[in-house]
């Protein structure tokens, strides 16, 4: 497959836009819409107890969207849990783990993460008396590796993001999640902007929960993401939500849980979203990892050097070997919001404000920041067009 070309073929709307708003969500490729428009036109039915032939296809590929799934990020079948999206997935790992912690046990996280992978954590350091502690870092997002050690002896549990999806900035969550490990703490790894870019496989994260959605690295729906759930925690794991599906046995004063994964999906799943997951992980299987970073790097690079030389002001990491596909700047005295949108009157699509990383910015003493975030369907001609844009703008203020 030539990158980006073919890629390009299978989405439309990059014939009419410059799409650079992929942290936000991703494009969907035909293929995607077939697998989905397939479920929804020739099988549509509900999955798991149906004894007719629709329930049953219907079922097979359910399941078999969990199987590749769980194959992608290196985890068993049973251990993957089909949820709306990456916030969903955070907040009932949390709403899960809620047993296991007594007062003053510690969480550790940073200032650089998501809101959906923070206030799920100060809610329950508030709830329970928990201890909330917060790892240092610099103004590029780069953690202080010493301070994380330090931070993460005696910790219960810790939480972090692989990718910044603010500054762009690719963590060491394998080295972080060793010592949360020796710690004997729970790892929970926030995949949002790492899945579908970069290799991501739970054994080597060290993680024990990890998130992520569909529709942002995978090119999948919407209303589709993914809890992946240790094994080992299937026990002390709660199910934050039950009812039909989620249970063995029930009399009229108790119940019996079914074994996982199951038990972690309480009435109708999206099944036409996890099918459309499934499509998206096999189409990037198709492309290939490799490819999709190179390429991303290759933009990231350009769009970074291009932003120097015109004197525009960009964050994150310095090292572009740590700085995934997202760039953020900003064009004093502008407003990013004014920015987004003269950059959207030249047909180019990008996100401005906080990006729901409000302590990050506020490190940063800044507002918020216009984001520029690439997948494998972008083009270097793309972020050409895109300078020259910046270029006429920065001009103008002067």
């Amino acid at each position: 497959m030539r990158i980006p070309e073919d890629v390009r073929k299978d989405i439309p709307l990059t014939q009419e836009v410059i799409y650079f708003d992929n942290t936000a969500t991703s494009l969907t490729p035909k293929p995607v819409i077939e697998a989905m428009d397939e479920y929804y036109l020739k099988y549509r039915a509900n999955v798991h107890r149906g004894v007719h032939r629709l329930s049953q296809k219907a079922t097979h590929e359910y399941e078999k969207a969990r199987e590749i799934t769980a194959k992608f990020i290196g985890a068993k079948f049973e251990e993957i849990v089909f949820t709306k999206n990456t916030s969903e997935s955070l907040n009932l790992a949390a709403l899960g783990l809620e047993g296991i912690f007594k007062k003053g046990d510690k969480i550790v996280t940073t200032p650089y993460e998501h809101h959906s992978d923070l206030l799920p954590w100060q809610r329950l350091a508030k709830k329970l008396g928990l201890k909330l502690e917060i790892i240092e870092g610099d103004n590029e997002g780069n953690l202080d590796l010493t301070d994380a050690e330090k931070k993460i002896k005696g910790a219960k549990l810790v939480a972090i993001q692989h990718v910044s999806n603010a500054l762009g900035v690719i963590h060491e969550v394998e080295e972080i999640g060793k010592m949360a490990k020796d710690e004997g703490a729970i790892f929970v790894v926030d995949a949002a902007q790492s899945v579908g870019h970069m290799e991501v496989d739970v054994n080597k994260l060290h993680a024990d929960f990890l998130a992520f959605s569909g529709h942002k690295g995978p090119m999948g729906p919407t209303g589709i993401g993914v809890l992946y759930i240790r094994e080992e925690f299937f026990d002390v794991f709660e199910p934050p939500l039950i009812g039909g599906g989620t249970i063995e046995d029930v009399d009229i004063y108790d119940y019996k849980l079914t074994n996982p994964p199951e038990r972690y999906e309480a009435g109708t799943p999206n099944i036409g979203g996890a099918i459309g997951l499934a499509a998206g992980i096999k189409y990037i299987e198709k492309i290939g990892l490799d490819k999709i970073e190179k390429q991303e790097h290759k933009l990231v690079t350009r769009t970074t050097e291009g932003l120097t030389e015109l004197e525009v002001p960009w964050y994150g990491p310095r090292d572009l070997k740590k700085h995934a596909g997202v760039v953020s700047f900003n064009v004093p005295p502008l407003h990013p919001h004014d920015v987004a949108a003269v950059l959207d009157e030249h047909n180019i699509m990008v996100r401005s404000g906080h990006h729901c990383a409000l302590p990050a910015m506020k490190k940063l003493g800044i507002n918020g920041t216009v984001r520029a975030s690439f997948h494998v369907y972008n083009s270097i001609e793309e972020v050409e067009t895109f300078l020259g844009v910046m270029e006429e703008l920065v001009r103008s203020l002067k």
